[in-house]
């Protein structure tokens, strides 16, 4: 990636911040593309070089989350790789529910309406990372292996999005980690091998 490219992303990646910032504070209804544009001091003009819409800004969103994974992979040492996928299913679950909050739902709405759909986007970092810590359990023989590592993989993140728009359903008014939690853990105990 060359240094334009890498700009380019730092400049998307303000974008949606500064505009998740606003959306937290007003709501996604009252802020709109000129003043998201005066907080992240950049264009109208510089806005649509980078997105089409609102909506579609928000879809990219997601991709604030990989760059924060990126950052907490750097210092997580735990070598077990049943824990380190349960931290990576959590930590996603514990990031929706501090950075995006009520928002969520209007992520989830804009991600229907959106071609560009990022967040299934099995090339970017939560996916290939869930899908790592996937292929060490099989591997090791945590989980059995009557299914592939893209079909378990698939499957979890499924579950985690389920239980985060059921959490939107519900008016955020449960502990979204405690529940998503609970789900994994019944999973896992379906999934992992029985030792002796």
């Amino acid at each position: 990636m060359n240094s334009r490219q890498k700009q380019s992303i730092e400049t998307e990646l303000k974008i949606v911040r500064t505009a998740l910032s606003l959306m937290r504070k007003k709501g996604y209804e009252n802020v709109g593309i000129r003043e998201i544009c005066d907080a992240a001091g950049i264009s109208t003009g510089a806005f649509y070089h980078h997105f089409k819409s609102k909506e579609d800004m928000l879809n990219i969103g997601f991709g604030t989350y990989d760059e924060y994974l990126a950052e907490v992979l750097e210092t997580y040492e735990n070598p077990d790789p049943l824990e380190f996928l349960r931290f990576v299913l959590l930590n996603q679950t514990e990031y929706v529910m501090k950075q995006t909050g009520s928002l969520t739902s209007e992520l989830y709405r804009a991600l229907l309406s959106s071609n560009d759909k990022y967040a299934i986007d099995t090339f970017r970092l939560y996916y290939r990372t869930v899908r790592k810590a996937i292929e060490l359990c099989l591997k090791e023989g945590k989980f059995h292996a009557s299914f592939t590592a893209d079909y378990l993989t698939e499957f979890l993140i499924r579950v985690v999005r389920g239980d985060i728009i059921d959490w939107c359903l519900h008016e955020y008014s449960y502990n979204l980690m405690e529940y998503v939690g609970k789900d994994l853990n019944v999973i896992f105990a379906g999934l992992c091998c029985k030792t002796e």
